[in-house]
């Protein structure tokens, strides 16, 4: 009898030695990958067109949302995330536990990762890094972030230029049947609150964010003739708009 308890001892206190560590990170965080995680940020509920995630008991979210509800510019391209905010520096890469914050390096529990076409992050590590406090609510799975110079405490001034387009591709006649549609506005868009219609065909969802423009591979071959490109939404500050371009397939 003995014998057997002690084949048991040793993955017992492995499971408690894990529980700890995940309890560390946020407290019974570690059942919730199949539960929904509220996040609210300066008293405002968070939107995230890609859900939180638990991985290895710390929640990643959406790094945009995020970055920016806490007052921070954020610059992404080549794996590469760059965010400058409340006199900070954040950098963090796809795929490593190496980032560097106000120029000292730091160490990750978890690297950052992509889902579709999103880019996740450690939403504890990013929103301390920028002088934020959190809390985890066991109870109801909420994250609370408060934080000085948040967009919610300074909210943008009123938008009276009209919004266009400050970049569109492809234009005038095109010879390629499968099409790269890029654009962007002189506007910040609200993440998750846009659409993107190619000949009536919604490509939203294939839509990517490269710290420059917006873009997306055509999924369909476009015939010879006119093809028209729509896109409608809402800017961080909440205006609606509704832009668009018309190109031309030419023949081979």
């Amino acid at each position: 009898m003995s014998e057997s308890c002690n084949r048991l001892t040793v993955p017992r206190r492995a499971a408690l030695a894990a529980a700890a560590t995940v309890a560390l990170a946020f407290p019974s965080v570690a059942g919730l990958a199949q539960s929904s995680v509220t996040v609210i940020v300066n008293s405002q509920t968070m939107q995230f067109d890609q859900p939180p995630i638990v991985r290895s008991g710390r929640v990643f979210v959406p790094l945009r949302g995020v970055f920016e509800q806490l007052g921070a510019s954020v610059v992404y391209a080549n794996g590469q995330i760059n965010a400058t905010g409340n006199g900070r520096t954040v950098s963090l890469t796809i795929g490593s536990t190496q980032a560097t914050v106000n120029g000292q390096q730091q160490i990750l529990d978890v690297a950052p990762f992509i889902v579709g076409s999103r880019t996740l992050v450690p939403l504890r590590f990013i929103a301390q890094s920028l002088g934020a406090a959190v809390d985890w609510n066991d109870s109801t799975s909420t994250v609370t972030i408060t934080g000085a110079g948040s967009r919610s405490q300074q909210p943008p001034p009123p938008e009276r230029r009209p919004i266009v387009l400050t970049y569109q591709w492809p234009t005038g006649t095109i010879y390629n049947h499968y099409p790269q549609i890029r654009f962007n506005l002189n506007r910040r868009i609200a993440q998750g609150s846009y659409r993107v219609i190619v000949d009536g065909n919604d490509v939203t969802s294939r839509v990517q964010w490269n710290g420059q423009y917006y873009l997306v591979n055509v999924p369909f071959s476009l015939q010879m003739g006119n093809h028209r490109v729509r896109i409608n939404g809402q800017t961080a500050a909440g205006a609606n708009f509704a832009v668009g371009w018309d190109f031309n397939q030419g023949s081979y």
